[in-house]
């Protein structure tokens, strides 16, 4: 993993939300590989703890449900960190559910979860990131998105409208955070085998997981796929790089004709 490019974040400090498993488990571990300190955040402390356990001299960990969190909640955990390491470099925000959405059988609180989770749960850790009394300046901030974003996921209309809401998002919210020299970025990251992935493949179905696997010229993809992207925008390489969607997808959108 990474053999080509070394990532150095010593004396860097960032918070990942959703660290407790898949994409944001694996972010965690490599930026501590790295050498930065990293609070990890989600709702599963059990899970948290097995993640600190690997670095547990670089990882700190706190539980929070974004669906519930306020801004003093946020205010709270990121206060912590900050007091113990100093001000924050960046962070980055994995959390999301997915879920079959079709308009037949539209489930409302569902689709509200969906969009909770992804777009206004990602607007709350944003928005407590970038106080002046936690960011340093020049911090970086990465958010997932999709690539149901960009392709719109048949049957899953929340999700893909929730995932090109946060591509909108990180547009306007970057001229709002270039003030302070912060960049934003969303990744949107095609078939990812994580946890949350593979558990989906029951609702939708073997002949449609079929077709799914078929449409990657490079395969589907494994978190160390994405990681490395992620942590190239938090690094001062990308310090060019702000308000845009960065597609990771093993080639799905170019297609396989």
């Amino acid at each position: 993993m990474m053999k080509d490019v070394k990532f150095q974040f010593e004396n860097k400090n960032f918070v990942v939300m959703g660290a407790s498993s898949g994409m944001g488990r694996h972010i965690t571990l490599d930026l501590a590989r790295a050498g930065a300190h990293v609070l990890a955040v989600a709702r599963n402390e059990e899970r948290l703890q097995e993640v600190q356990k690997s670095f547990p001299d670089l990882i700190e960990v706190q539980t929070l449900d974004v669906l519930e969190a306020g801004p003093e909640d946020w205010d709270r955990v990121l206060g912590e960190f900050v007091e113990k390491h100093g001000k924050i470099n960046g962070g980055v925000y994995t959390a999301g559910i997915t879920g079959m959405s079709a308009l037949r059988m539209y489930n409302e609180d569902l689709a509200h979860r969906i969009l909770d989770t992804s777009f206004f749960g990602m607007t709350r850790f944003i928005q407590g990131m970038a106080k002046k009394k936690h960011a340093e300046k020049g911090s970086s901030y990465v958010v997932f998105a999709s690539t149901a974003a960009h392709y719109g996921n048949r049957g899953q209309f929340a999700y893909s409208g929730a995932k090109g809401a946060v591509c909108s998002a990180v547009r306007s919210l970057a001229k709002e955070l270039y003030r302070d020299k912060h960049r934003i970025n969303s990744i949107s990251p095609g078939w990812v085998e994580t946890e949350m992935v593979v558990n989906s493949r029951n609702e939708i179905g073997d002949d449609r997981i079929k077709n799914i696997y078929a449409s990657y010229p490079l395969g589907v993809g494994k978190p160390e796929d994405v990681s490395p992207m992620v942590l190239f925008l938090l690094s001062d390489a990308a310090r060019w790089i702000t308000g845009t969607d960065v597609v990771v997808d093993g080639g799905s959108l170019a297609g396989t004709d």
